[in-house]
């Protein structure tokens, strides 16, 4: 019995400790935002993976920091993105002057 509460306890270490490795699902976001920030004080945006978080969301980041969980079917959302995608797409073609 105690080779039983053992291993359970191992196990449960190990999956405590690859969860907060991860980031874990406190940085999951847990519902959607209703704002729509101004894409001008948007920094970037990530897509949260289904399988670490229980909600599929983007994720974007405010100058600021701070972070907006949106829906990823919501047309401000996905314009968001483009908007961000083209603006970073810009940044790399710029040339450095020499």
């Amino acid at each position: 019995m105690t080779s039983l509460s053992f291993i359970s306890l191992f196990l449960l270490t190990v999956m405590v400790s690859t969860a907060s490795a991860q980031g874990g699902i406190g940085n999951c976001c847990r519902k959607f935002s209703d704002k729509q920030i101004h894409r001008d004080l948007l920094k970037e945006y990530y897509i949260e993976d289904s399988a670490s978080c229980p909600l599929h969301a983007v994720v974007f980041t405010r100058m600021r920091g701070s972070r907006i969980c949106s829906d990823p079917t919501l047309l401000w959302t996905q314009t968001s993105m483009a908007y961000l995608d083209g603006k970073n797409w810009q940044k790399q073609l710029k040339v450095p002057s020499t």
